[in-house]
């Protein structure tokens, strides 16, 4: 069986949060690791309480689009112990969905965080050089589980919600998530500043996203 390192992001019904971090984090191993690291990197997501089959929401979508990563392809799926158990790294959207999953799978307890959490374990982390196999990805993560701090950890749940929260949630998410993506797979500090730019500004996210379906209509 081939020696994967596997990610997987889970929210309440994975519509929104987890796919959303599924798909950057999926885009940045691309674009960041050698080609024979990242080939070995398997992201995917799960809900507690999935809408199972639904795609990703119409606005996180857009939201995707707009930071160049592509959602279309998601269809959500539950939570399962076996995939928590295979999971080399969990991300979750808030406390109680980590403490689910470790409650679920104890084994998981040193690599199931919570995004936001995950993001302040890895800015206090020495950055070294880029990952050169799944070996040192691995590493990476109990690099974080030793830098664990408490701070604020859920990102909101924008279902049913305006686009102003879907804008909350983008803010929350996407900046942890490059702060752990510097650490884990070598994302440059400056397009982890970008990222963090880019969502922490509602103004220039829905500039983003007004381009991207600009460039889609062409």
């Amino acid at each position: 069986m081939t020696d994967q390192f596997r990610v997987l992001t889970v929210c309440t019904g994975n519509m929104h949060r987890s796919p959303l971090a599924a798909s950057l984090l999926g885009m940045w191993a691309h674009w960041y690791l050698d080609e024979s690291v990242s080939s070995l990197v398997l992201v995917e997501s799960a809900g507690t309480d999935a809408v199972v089959g639904a795609p990703m929401g119409e606005f996180t979508g857009q939201i995707a689009r707009a930071l160049g990563a592509d959602g279309s392809q998601h269809r959500a799926h539950a939570l399962t112990d076996d995939a928590a158990t295979d999971a080399d790294l969990i991300l979750t959207a808030t406390v109680r969905q980590r403490d689910q999953v470790v409650a679920r799978v104890p084994s998981t307890l040193r690599r199931a965080f919570t995004v936001r959490e995950a993001g302040r374990a890895a800015q206090a982390t020495t950055i070294p050089s880029t990952p050169r196999s799944v070996d040192d990805l691995r590493h990476r993560v109990g690099m974080l589980a030793r830098h664990r701090s408490r701070g604020a950890d859920n990102i909101v749940d924008p279902q049913g919600q305006s686009e102003d929260v879907f804008m909350q949630m983008a803010a929350e998410e996407v900046s942890a998530l490059a702060h752990v993506a510097r650490s884990l797979l070598g994302m440059p500090e400056a397009e982890e500043l970008e990222y963090t730019r880019a969502t922490g500004d509602p103004a220039t996210l829905r500039s983003l996203i007004m381009r991207s379906a600009g460039e889609g209509r062409m």
